[in-house]
């Protein structure tokens, strides 16, 4: 009888346990293991109101955000451009594009959204970080209509004869820590990188391997967000979850393989995570929204080339097929 005691305070110990462990689990976690996913295929939680091109031209934008009332978009034919969504959503106005601003944006040569912004790119304070083929850029939006490059990563000199390129700063995801002047660069299958914001300049404190003894790299990064303290990457079979430490350091938190993650967005409420099905996978191709306690409480059936989405969560904008930039209102109560 003792002994049967025993096992059962060990069983009930350990299922309280379990069940401690699972209110604090995260949000994504929490989505996958129930299975809750909203999937429902209906047209009418998106209305598409508007769509926008850069000087009548079709307009491919390979990687957007949306950092207070900016909407910001690299791509071509501009480049990199500053739009005004705060004034007024569904009427997005230009403030600034590199393609009619060349001399006056950057004191260094051949800035080309390809070397610099194809990649990924993030927003803080007043700097976005964008990074391309080539290397990573600085750049200053604290005013909108005088954006400028601050620093280059690698250096380009007026010597140089072809665009340097420095795999340290090549990156796949650019993600914001929370609370600390840290960016995090997400090379596309073995390391990321912290970067401070010192100055008016990054400073590289730390790289941090993906895999561990020895274990080949991991494929292939896509893109990834800030949610509720945490960083969710998209590494194309899987979406990893990394937490913050202090001084720039950051750490694996879980492994997802249940969802294929692409594009990754989040707003203080919502993590948007684009999935791609693949062989296996039943969940249906598209945007998956999950709240901050672990319910996905939106399907959107669409799968952009890139989106972001209003901080109010009322609007989606999304390059749907490289023309150009459709506004959408999420209908929340369809």
């Amino acid at each position: 009888m003792q002994l049967k005691y025993v096992l059962l305070s060990l069983g009930l110990t350990i299922f309280l346990a379990g069940c401690n462990d699972a209110r604090q689990v995260d949000p994504l976690t929490r989505a996958l293991e129930s299975g809750g996913f909203v999937s429902r295929v209906t047209n009418s939680v998106l209305t598409p109101k508007i769509s926008i091109q850069y000087d009548g031209k079709a307009t491919a934008t390979q990687k957007m955000l949306i950092h207070g009332s900016q909407l910001i978009l690299s791509g071509h034919p501009f480049g990199f451009s500053n739009w005004d969504v705060g004034s007024n959503p569904l009427n997005p106005r230009l403030q600034f594009a590199y393609a009619i601003n060349i001399n006056s944006f950057s004191p260094f040569p051949s800035w080309l959204p390809d070397y610099y912004a194809s990649g990924a790119m993030a927003a803080m304070g007043r700097y976005v970080v964008s990074s391309g083929a080539a290397g990573t850029s600085l750049i200053d939006i604290g005013i909108p209509d005088s954006s400028r490059e601050l620093r280059r990563y690698p250096e380009r000199k007026l010597t140089d004869t072809q665009v340097p390129r420095d795999e340290d700063y090549v990156y796949r995801a650019i993600i914001t820590h929370p609370t600390e002047p840290y960016f995090f660069g997400f090379r596309e299958q073995d390391f990321v990188t912290s970067l401070k914001i010192d100055g008016n300049g990054l400073n590289l404190t730390k790289k941090t391997a993906y895999a561990r003894n020895g274990d080949k790299g991991t494929c292939c990064v896509l893109g990834g967000a800030t949610f509720k303290g945490a960083a969710y990457v998209g590494f194309r079979s899987s979406v990893r979850k990394y937490v913050f430490e202090t001084d720039g350091v950051i750490k694996e938190g879980g492994v997802y393989n249940n969802i294929n993650g692409t594009n990754i967005v989040a707003t203080n409420d919502y993590l948007y995570v684009q999935h791609q099905a693949i062989p296996g996978n039943t969940l249906a191709s598209g945007i998956y929204v999950i709240d901050g306690t672990g319910n996905s409480v939106m399907y959107l059936p669409i799968v952009p080339v890139a989106f972001a989405v209003s901080p109010d969560n009322r609007y989606l904008y999304a390059n749907i097929d490289n023309t150009n930039v459709t506004v959408f209102q999420i209908n929340w109560g369809y």
